[in-house]
């Protein structure tokens, strides 16, 4: 199963980007304080920037409290989260591969209630067979996410929240309906 094509993901996260942007904000920058915690903040962060994003994509106005959804599952979404990274242990360029195998686990925490365990089994079972679309996937986001940083880091505003919807265009169009 591979992730939807790219130039469609970017093209659907402006679209909604642009019908709610300063809600997706408030609440993004809202999910990005929770990354500010050493160590473990990150995978605080991506629950609440999925979150946001899964929202803002089913036609729902985010808030700034649905930035802050990592802290409910918190064990869980630690766990995802460094599982996330753990490929910086390769010489970074793990990473990527580890990014794209288990960023659907966040969501999986999130909509379908399952323990960080239960997600991560879903994940590698739908996208470790079709990991190399995956990881230039989740890549690319990343590359959209940080590319604001070239204005100052203040581009980062926009370009983050539309990274967040792609990879929940990804996890919506592909892997929830798979589970």
């Amino acid at each position: 199963m591979n992730p939807p094509p790219i130039g469609e993901a970017l093209d659907a996260a402006w679209n909604i980007f642009k019908k709610d942007y300063a809600a997706i904000l408030l609440a993004t920058l809202c999910a990005m304080l929770l990354g500010l915690v050493p160590l473990v903040g990150g995978g605080l962060a991506m629950a609440g920037l999925m979150h946001v994003s899964l929202k803002a994509l089913r036609g729902q106005s985010p808030v700034p409290e649905d930035g802050f959804i990592g802290l409910q599952r918190p064990m869980d979404h630690i766990v995802m989260g460094l599982l996330q990274i753990v490929g910086l242990v390769a010489c970074c360029i793990g990473v990527y591969v580890s990014q794209a195998i288990f960023f659907p686990g966040t969501a999986l925490i999130l909509e379908k209630g399952m323990d960080w365990n239960r997600a991560k089994d879903v994940c590698v079972a739908r996208i470790w067979p079709s990991w190399g679309p995956w990881t230039l996937y989740t890549l690319v986001a990343g590359l959209v996410g940080g590319s604001g940083a070239i204005l100052c880091g203040l581009g980062v505003i926009v370009t983050l929240p539309l990274a967040g919807l792609m990879l929940a265009y990804a996890y919506d169009r592909v892997i929830a309906p798979a589970v």
